[in-house]
């Protein structure tokens, strides 16, 4: 059985994730804007990137 304590701790977590991707998509938009202004990856990086996900699936 899972504790309460175990419950409240799963609780906060999953409400700052929520409220933290919340708050960057109502600020960049989309996830790739999300990606190009948070980290050094470039247009042509994210295009390779969704190639490389293609041929994997």
């Amino acid at each position: 059985m899972v504790s309460f304590e175990a419950l409240v701790n799963w609780t906060i977590l999953v409400a700052l994730i929520s409220s933290t991707t919340s708050y960057l998509f109502m600020r960049y938009g989309t996830f790739r804007n999300i990606v190009l202004n948070l980290t050094d990856f470039t247009e042509s990086d994210i295009q390779k990137i969704r190639g490389w996900i293609r041929w994997k699936l």
